[in-house]
């Protein structure tokens, strides 16, 4: 049968207090039996020894020897247990706790408290172990979090890619085939089959954009930029893009002002395609693109009158793979990558993305990048 560390502790202690009495006693024994001689107590009969106390009587002094030890021994052990309970406490019940904690955490199991609390090292180990386990239960249900969102991911990749491939190949075999043969439907063809093609672009994209930046392989190549050319270039390019579309009014508010900042020229076009992408699949009406700045920051904003932002979304929108209004069609959604994106890009750049939204209203994305200084 095993002993407890606590019964070990005991047992030690009693020997460290009996020992000595049992020296004491074995020598007196040798004494008496001449092993060893001691001159002066040579032929001393134990036996013989009286004590004597005034108003005594000879048999209330023989229980007096008896009364001592009895007394002696019963604190002797009280000792024994304190000293123990006191050692246990300190030691033994926070080492307990320990190598509970250890074992559950073996087995993978982080649903539990260490309650030792005291104030002492001990103490503070036990609050330093606790703690680890809350940062170790949080990383593994983000870790869980991130596996199933990577998941879905796949899911919806090999869907995104499925269906406009198999559109884009349904309408090329047509036009192989010759079976379209009015000018008007031939142009519709390839419209749909350009559609589609941008949306494998933009989506492999995404993907490759999101890759570098998971491989930390991910670059931006700051350079001093005059912001007002290269806005207006952008703007040119998109206002051509939204001439024939009818459903939305594609707005720039003037004027685009200029300021130098450091920035990736390539990537920042990157964040605001991103940004008008994502407002035009939700937009009612339009979509406005326009900046300001102050001493310290340029500001560029993107807005529209779309669905809005929930409350309970708002702080989710720039997770990886969080998509706000998942009643939509996987086409409708995308990946939930894309403004992710935009946010470690334009932080990359040092700079800052906010949102702002109402529920039914629409939404307003505000990049704020940070001048140089004159």
């Amino acid at each position: 049968m095993k002993i407890r560390l606590r019964s070990k502790i005991a047992l030690a202690l009693a020997a460290l207090l009996v020992i000595p009495i049992l020296v004491v006693l074995a020598t007196v024994l040798a004494i008496r039996l001449n092993i060893i001689q001691v001159p002066n107590l040579q032929g001393l009969r134990f036996a013989d020894l009286k004590l004597i106390a005034p108003g005594k009587t000879s048999e209330e002094l023989t229980m007096v020897p008896f009364i001592f030890f009895s007394i002696y021994f019963a604190a002797m052990l009280t000792m024994v247990g304190l000293v123990s309970k006191i050692l246990s406490d300190f030691i033994l019940l926070p080492l307990k706790e320990l190598n509970y904690a250890t074992e559950r955490i073996a087995r993978g199991d982080m649903d539990f408290k260490i309650h030792y609390q005291r104030p002492n090292e001990f103490g503070k180990l036990c609050k330093g172990f606790d703690d680890m386990r809350l940062q170790l239960d949080l990383s593994i249900q983000k870790q869980a979090i991130y596996e199933e969102a990577r998941k879905q991911l796949i899911a919806s990749i090999t869907h995104d890619l499925k269906t406009p491939l198999t559109s884009i190949i349904g309408y090329v075999e047509g036009l192989q085939d010759g079976v379209v043969k009015d000018p008007q439907m031939i142009q519709n063809y390839l419209n749909v089959i350009h559609d589609k093609s941008m949306r494998l672009d933009h989506l492999i994209d995404d993907l490759f954009t999101f890759t570098q930046l998971e491989l930390e392989k991910f670059h931006v190549d700051l350079q001093e930029t005059q912001m007002k050319p290269i806005l207006t270039e952008y703007i040119h390019t998109k206002t051509r893009e939204f001439k024939n579309n009818q459903k939305i009014d594609f707005q720039v508010l003037h004027p685009i002002h200029d300021a130098k900042l450091m920035v990736d020229e390539f990537r920042l076009g990157q964040v605001l395609e991103n940004l008008i992408r994502n407002a035009e699949k939700y937009t009612k009406t339009f979509i406005k693109i326009y900046t300001d700045c102050d001493d310290l920051f340029y500001n560029i904003y993107v807005e529209d009158d779309g669905i809005g932002i929930s409350k309970e979304d708002m702080p989710l929108i720039f997770d990886h793979f969080y998509q706000c209004d998942k009643a939509r069609t996987t086409e409708d959604r995308g990946t939930g990558l894309g403004l992710a994106i935009c946010k470690q890009l334009i932080e990359a750049h040092n700079g800052r993305i906010y949102v702002t939204s109402q529920l039914g209203q629409g939404t307003i994305f505000k990049i704020s990048l940070k001048k140089i200084e004159p």
